[in-house]
């Protein structure tokens, strides 16, 4: 199993192609928070359709509040997949990491049922 992270697996195609040449042999997460850049939501579109899970990972600001706009984006793109696998809420900002899950379960709530 791996993930969208590093250099090696840092662009939808390279993640892809890993795939490929592994067939059923290599799991794949999609992690919200791994992708960067202009082309973060096309690389989430092209990668969530053969994931295994996801983690659901909110961009936070100083303060540990998520970017509730971006997070929801990220998990249209899940649903629009038509994703059903499991699904990690990840939280890794400052302050309490209970308040800071909470913020994220929060966001997420409307999806996972």
């Amino acid at each position: 199993m791996t993930e969208n992270f590093h250099p090696l697996a840092s662009t939808a195609d390279n993640c892809l192609a890993l795939l490929d040449r592994c067939g059923d042999r290599l799991g794949f997460t999609s992690d919200f928070g791994n992708f960067k850049g202009p082309d973060k939501y096309e690389s989430l579109s092209r990668t969530v359709p053969a994931s295994e899970s996801i983690h659901a990972k909110a961009v936070t600001d100083t303060a540990g509040m998520p970017d509730g706009d971006e997070f929801v984006r990220c998990l249209e793109i899940v649903k629009l997949a038509g994703y059903e696998g499991p699904i990690t809420l990840v939280y890794d900002g400052p302050g309490d990491m209970w308040e800071g899950i909470e913020r994220v379960r929060a966001l997420a709530a409307p999806y996972l049922t």
